[in-house]
């Protein structure tokens, strides 16, 4: 099976997928083959813009693959599209790849340090506002948090979960009386957690120089 990670407009689309993994199992594929195969699609126009991409080759009426398969995962970005295949050592060694993201605000100057993986299964906050915006599957971790925040604006987010998390600059402790929903957000992510007296204790390590929360 062909991984697509990060995929764009086109090669997000459902019969893309299952097209380049049809094509991958099939040798001398023709157009009448693939209308069978594929008989509620409009094939003819679908296969222009993906030879026009340069993922299909047309050939003597003959159709193959002509993905740019991911080699090393060396140099990867992070967010950068990739074709892989799952049985493959190279996609193993991308799984093992740690990454670090920052976010930043314009209303103070905290930044969240977050860790994750390349396909940002993650549960951290960048990798939510990344996912949301580009509409990527959720993890069953991270729908819980979008049962809490749902499609909020990042900066707007941002401004009273670090305004919170600024509150353990000078204190070990903080109360939060009222039901906040970026307050539950911090605690579902990990940020903070409550202690035996039901207030709120800081989870992630702090640079306090750099107001930096850092969350490992």
């Amino acid at each position: 099976m062909i991984q697509i990670i990060n995929p764009t407009r086109l090669t997000r689309q459902l019969f893309f997928k299952d097209l380049i993994n049809y094509l991958d199992q099939q040798d001398d594929v023709i157009l009448r083959q693939i209308k069978a195969q594929f008989p509620d699609q409009p094939v003819d126009k679908l296969m222009e813009e993906y030879i026009k991409a340069g993922f299909i080759l047309r050939e003597n009426k003959r159709y193959t693959l002509n993905l740019p398969f991911l080699e090393s995962a060396d140099r990867v970005e992070l967010d950068q599209e990739v074709f892989v295949r799952e049985d493959s050592a190279v996609y193993q060694e991308l799984k093992a790849k740690v990454f670090q993201t920052e976010l930043r605000n314009t209303t103070n100057a905290a930044i969240l340090i977050e860790e994750t993986d390349f396909e940002r299964h993650a549960q951290t906050l960048s990798n939510y506002f990344y996912k949301v915006k580009h509409q990527y599957p959720l993890t069953e971790e991270q729908e819980k948090l979008y049962a809490i925040l749902g499609d909020v604006n990042p900066e707007y987010a941002l401004k009273y979960m670090t305004s919170f998390l600024l509150k353990f600059l000078k204190k070990e402790e903080v109360q939060q009386k009222r039901r906040d929903i970026f307050v539950d957000s911090l605690e579902v992510l990990g940020y903070i957690r409550k202690n035996d007296e039901g207030k709120y204790e800081l989870a992630v390590d702090l640079d306090k120089e750099r107001l930096m929360f850092i969350k490992q």
